[in-house]
């Protein structure tokens, strides 16, 4: 709850406000913590990443580069975070990214970091809702994040 003072045509009010301060902290720690799991598998991806899987090699990125993606994944993934329900952010493998690709999330947020698409790593499947983060890794779903058990991997 906030309080604050109303000034309205002259007059002097006091207003209590409901605030959502507590619902954000959540949403934003959950949205850093899966920005920070993304940006740790592309920096470890090696020769899981996309771009090594296609022949191409391994794309490395900078610190900055980094960093960007961080930002621009935390901007995008920020505005679409569910109230209910789950979001996922997954990438194919090399062999069948031309055929299958990503989900429809993830070029945007590379479009904004101006990062190519097969620098992420590869078969990577994220769901993000508002209490937990899961990925699935050989088809097993692990629980990373949970904002009730505090639990963090």
């Amino acid at each position: 709850m906030t309080f604050n003072n109303i000034h309205l045509q002259g007059k002097k009010a006091f207003g209590i406000f409901e605030s959502n301060s507590k619902k954000n902290s959540v949403k934003n720690e959950i949205v850093s913590f899966a920005a920070d799991y993304w940006a740790d598998a592309i920096e470890n991806a090696e020769d899981n990443q996309i771009s090594y899987q296609m022949g191409n090699g391994v794309i490395t990125l900078s610190d900055k580069e980094i960093d960007r993606f961080k930002k621009s994944f935390i901007n995008y993934v920020s505005k679409i975070f569910p109230n209910e329900g789950s979001i996922m952010l997954w990438t194919s493998d090399g062999t069948h990214f031309e055929d299958v690709g990503t989900d429809a999330y993830l070029p945007e947020i590379m479009k904004n970091c101006n990062l190519p698409l097969i620098c992420l790593p590869s078969d990577l499947c994220m769901w993000i809702s508002s209490n937990k983060i899961v990925v699935e890794n050989d088809f097993t779903q692990e629980v990373i994040y949970d904002t009730k058990n505090k639990k963090l991997k």
